[in-house]
């Protein structure tokens, strides 16, 4: 009885991942907005300098416009090493992918890769056609065995993601995995790097990792690299929990491929961007959000410097979009916002600069950034340090404006506090589930935010 439900909430995982894919095409794009303010409107003289500008874009909460659908070019590429076949993982993918398929339209153009220690194109790019019944076979076929060559079987979704590209096409690899890449590439910046590549030749990458021994920090990097999403796929009730939340949003996706682009004046620095993934191009700092969907709004907090010891006015730089309609694929770059910051030399003045809303938010972040960190930390076993680092985002938390979201960070980062003393051996299934789940909170808040 407990095999069928969970056979059944598969299948609630594939509709719902099939209706992401289909749905996210048919919706004509809304013009974003696109909202730029300072924590603080001013900058203390003498001083460091150092302000932090909120870059929130929002998509119109439009009604929906149905389209025909540009045709689908997917790449699903399976982990199939040894460890799938715990928890019977390998079978609850596959079946999701025998729904996948019966749910694609004959036009759309699917490929699938498995990869263990080696990598095998099961079904090159090429139309789903009316009869599905080799590719259910195919499918079917599929055992576990051998080492994880993620590596590689990224390449070759990439490859025949690129193979299956036509004009109009929407173009996406999706990559799963539960384990640790011990074949092939495993550095992440070199994957993330690898990802943004074909980012930019229009083909999007989103990781899924199932079970609690996948590296997070590599699916989330080649997520973000390559414009997608990553999701943490623990058991088959966050599997369903996940599906549905992107089916909620991908299905009235907005706008695609959305970057922020941010110009510094020459005398000004830039310095990070809290919690996301960015590039330099030139003279602009590029920022990918992926997609958005009506209603949905993203916040991006960025560090600049402004040099100089004169008071007045400072011209910091400017803040545009760029994205791309997802029914048309008729690329926008929006009109710039100008970033003004004033150098002032009166502290009353300076304190009576902030503004409150984008403080919080801004706290809020930063803690989260702070429990990744921990959550690392705690992986090694170095609790008294993670302890510490939970301490410093709590600390950061009280300083800031009081709100609901920041007192429920800061409850949040004391409750980890205390429960890293009872997780015990941090190899344990509990504690590295408790782990995963820390890690994805805190990565949700700042995709999301």
């Amino acid at each position: 009885m407990k095999t069928e439900r969970i056979g059944c909430r598969f299948v609630t995982l594939a509709v719902a991942l099939a209706a992401v894919l289909l749905g996210a095409a048919g919706v004509q794009a809304a013009p974003l907005m696109l909202d730029v303010r300072s924590e603080n409107r001013t900058v203390l003289v003498p001083g460091p300098g150092d302000g932090t500008i909120q870059i929130q874009v929002i998509a119109p909460d439009a009604p929906a416009v149905p389209t025909d659908r540009p045709r689908l070019n997917l790449a699903l590429v399976i982990d199939r090493s040894g460890s799938m076949a715990e928890a019977r993982k390998l079978d609850f993918v596959k079946t999701a992918a025998h729904h996948l398929v019966d749910m694609m339209g004959p036009d759309d153009l699917l490929s699938i890769v498995a990869y263990s220690q080696q990598v095998q194109v099961l079904w090159p790019s090429r139309p789903v056609g009316r009869d599905r019944s080799d590719l259910h076979r195919i499918i079917a076929g599929l055992y576990p065995g051998g080492s994880t060559f993620l590596s590689g079987g990224l390449e070759e979704g990439f490859r025949q993601a690129t193979a299956g590209k036509r004009r109009g096409t929407l173009n996406r690899v999706l990559l799963l995995s539960d384990g640790l890449a011990n074949v092939g590439v495993t550095n992440r910046s070199v994957l993330r790097e690898r990802a943004g590549d074909m980012a930019e030749k229009g083909i999007s990458v989103s990781t899924f990792g199932v079970g609690n021994d996948f590296d997070e920090e590599l699916m989330t990097r080649i997520a973000g690299g390559g414009g997608g999403n990553y999701r943490y796929l623990g058991d088959p009730e966050r599997i369903v929990a996940a599906l549905e939340s992107e089916f909620r949003t991908a299905s009235r996706t907005a706008a695609s491929e959305v970057e922020i682009i941010l110009r510094l004046r020459r005398e000004c620095r830039f310095g990070s961007v809290l919690g996301r993934d960015w590039r330099r191009d030139g003279d602009s700092y590029v920022i990918r959000l992926g997609d958005l969907s009506a209603g949905e709004r993203r916040t991006v907090f960025a560090k600049v410097n402004v040099a100089g010891d004169g008071i007045g006015l400072r011209e910091v730089g400017d803040v545009a979009l760029r994205y791309r309609d997802p029914a048309t694929s008729k690329g926008t770059t929006t009109s710039s916002k100008a970033v003004s910051l004033e150098l002032v030399r009166d502290e009353q003045a300076y304190r009576e600069g902030f503004d409150r809303s984008v403080q919080e938010k801004k706290a809020v972040a930063e803690a989260n950034v702070l429990v990744q960190e921990a959550a690392r930390l705690a992986d090694q076993g170095k609790k008294e340090e993670a302890k510490g680092m939970l301490g410093k985002a709590a600390a950061g938390l009280a300083a800031a404006p009081s709100s609901p979201a920041v007192r429920a960070e800061m409850d949040h980062a004391e409750r980890y506090k205390d429960s890293l003393d009872t997780m015990g051996d941090m190899s344990s299934e509990s504690a590295k589930g408790a782990q995963k789940a820390i890690k994805y909170r805190a990565y949700e808040t700042l995709q999301q935010r």
